[in-house]
């Protein structure tokens, strides 16, 4: 059971005074989206002082993916410049040193200007935070935006219905029905329903909501497509 952190009052401050030295945690195939819980299992030594070093700080660790699964074990394997950054909001830490750890993002950030590496191993670079892209009010652009927000909510509520409640697809309809922000709707139903690596990363680089919009709801659009052919895709 993993204890609960007390997250800073205002996280994207805190976030944007860490891009001075932002700390990398870099995974293959992993895209963590901002308000989105992730969880991760730290057992190689260098990730166990940088989170060793986030638990007795700022709490703040970025997630950038690698370019190549072989790439792991190298000690600065190139990484891709957008990921997500976050809070480290509940963690168990074992007797051997090793963390369970749920990282929830707080921002999309773009990795700048490499720092030395630490004398523990683990990397830092100086960040920005990216901002959404938004269409302007009252444009054509706007209200296609809001048509398709409303297009996904019903994609997503004919989800629920096709997946048992042990999916939490029925959770997830929900919280999407009660929620207003654009933004936060598409990530969240990312970070739940689109499972193909590559096509999260593309979800967590695109900036301009109304983009991401019609990408996500196209990928949920094939799922939902999929179950009703009586296939079973990883949701």
């Amino acid at each position: 059971m993993c204890a609960e952190r007390i997250a800073p009052p205002e996280p994207k401050a805190a976030l944007r005074k860490a891009c001075a030295a932002l700390k990398v945690f870099p995974l293959h195939g992993v895209a963590v989206l901002p308000g989105t819980p992730t969880p991760f299992h730290i057992f190689e030594p260098r990730y166990k002082a940088l989170f060793q070093h986030a638990l007795g700080g700022d709490l703040i660790v970025a997630v950038p993916a690698l370019l190549a699964k072989d790439d792991a074990l190298r000690l600065q394997p190139p990484l891709r410049p957008i990921c997500g950054a976050g809070l480290v909001e509940a963690e168990q830490r074992y007797d051997d040193g090793r963390y369970d750890v749920l990282v929830r993002g707080v921002a999309r950030v773009r990795l700048l200007d490499e720092l030395p590496l630490s004398e523990t191993g683990y990397r830092q670079f100086r960040a920005e935070i990216l901002e959404d892209v938004w269409p302007a009010p009252g444009s054509g652009a706007d209200a296609g935006l809001r048509g398709e927000l409303e297009a996904l909510r019903q994609i997503v509520f004919e989800l629920s219905t096709r997946l048992p409640a042990e999916s939490g697809a029925p959770q997830l309809a929900e919280a999407v029905a009660q929620m207003r922000d654009p933004s936060a709707i598409v990530d969240l139903v990312a970070a739940a329903a689109v499972s193909d690596p590559e096509s999260r990363q593309k979800v967590l680089e695109e900036l301009d909501v109304a983009k991401r919009l019609s990408y996500v709801l196209e990928e949920v659009a094939g799922v939902v497509l999929v179950l009703s052919r009586g296939k079973n895709p990883r949701v």
